[in-house]
């Protein structure tokens, strides 16, 4: 039995609570340091210098009108070496600063090379729509540089999104994850990037999952849409898939009459997890009891051997539910917490989506 620790809470929870207005992105590194750094007003020492040196002027004359000669040729070549200072402080000032490198949309040369190969084929066919470089990236990463693999994908990739009338744009995308959260607002714990695993972290509460919803076209394709935007959430960088998505599920009050529906279950599977290029990390699923942990070990068996191998059940937290940790303040302030995480992240997927290019040394 795994004992807390197997949760995610060490990060994602302290940053449940301290980002009460979900203000923070997932990855601040990608942003220049000096964004926010107040910069320096040196016209205002500027203006006190100069109000200071007719001070000077006037009070020497007063002092000793005979030194007035012997004082002025030091003034005059102070006034020069001030002014100088001032004119390279400015310039300093105004140099612009180099953002820092984002070294989580790194390439090693091996996935590069797959990346090339993998859009040449796909482009090779007339029937399929040109990808980003950035998603040949990922069917690069995901299929390990298998080309027949890839290809299939992005065949399947294509006639899912014609299925749901998803047209994968980022204003969709904003809609779409909206929905998807109200649809069941139960559901979703926390959604966020989590340091401690380099991923991409989904809480969900299955008390929450309310099957007659998902049993209606609309509540489903909602469902899926959401579904497909949320993955591209999870993953906005190379770094990030390759790493894989963590879920933490708690099960406790679990239903099986109306939580869970093995139809369903398999729909998911088959038209979303087992046609997009993600990865998982982890699934952790807390507070299942005996039955629960044979019924979930029994999906194993409609799940690719990548996903099932990665299950732990039987997990514990401690200190009770999972949603009176992160149902904080509110359940509905956490609500819109989790909406704001997500659409920050599907923000940086399609910019980063719209800037990469593979044959590019410096990416951004």
């Amino acid at each position: 039995m795994n004992i807390g620790a197997e949760a995610p809470i060490d990060q994602v929870a302290v940053r449940a609570n301290e980002d009460v207005e979900g203000e923070n992105p997932p990855n601040e590194e990608v942003r220049p340091r000096n964004e926010d750094a107040p910069a320096p007003a040196p016209e205002e020492e500027d203006g006190s210098q100069e109000n200071q040196r007719p001070e000077n002027e006037n009070a020497a004359p007063e002092e000793d009108d005979g030194n007035e000669e012997n004082h002025q040729p030091q003034n005059e070549d102070a006034a020069p070496a001030a002014e100088e200072d001032d004119a390279n402080e400015e310039n300093q000032q105004q140099r612009p600063v180099p953002p820092p490198v984002d070294r989580s949309i790194d390439l090693t040369n091996q996935e590069r090379q797959w990346a090339r190969t993998i859009k040449a084929a796909i482009e090779s066919c007339p029937d399929l729509d040109k990808l980003s470089d950035f998603e040949y990236c990922q069917l690069a990463i995901i299929d390990q540089g298998n080309v027949g693999a890839a290809v299939d994908r992005a065949v399947s990739l294509q006639g899912f999104r014609q299925e749901y009338d998803i047209p994968n744009t980022l204003e969709d995308a904003l809609v779409a994850l909206r929905n998807h959260v109200l649809l069941m607002p139960q559901l979703f714990l926390f959604f966020d990037y989590n340091h401690s695993s380099g991923g991409y972290t989904l809480i969900e509460d299955m008390r929450g999952c309310d099957l007659q919803i998902l049993r209606t076209e609309k509540g489903w394709k909602t469902h899926v849409a959401g579904l497909y935007y949320m993955l591209h959430a999870m993953g906005p960088d190379f770094h990030s898939i390759r790493t894989g998505i963590t879920y933490v599920f708690e099960c406790d009050r679990f239903s099986l009459a109306s939580n869970l529906d093995f139809k369903i279950t398999k729909k998911v599977c088959t038209d979303v997890f087992c046609v997009y290029p993600f990865t998982t990390h982890k699934l952790n699923f807390f507070h299942t009891g005996l039955f629960a942990n044979m019924l979930i070990s029994s999906c194993r068996t409609v799940l690719p051997k990548s996903i099932a191998s990665k299950f732990h059940v039987g997990c514990v937290f401690p200190d009770g539910r999972l949603s009176q940790f992160y149902n904080t303040p509110d359940p509905q302030t956490a609500m819109e917490r989790t909406i704001g995480n997500m659409q920050k992240s599907v923000r940086r997927r399609y910019a980063m989506q719209a800037a990469f290019q593979v044959d590019c040394t410096n990416h951004m």
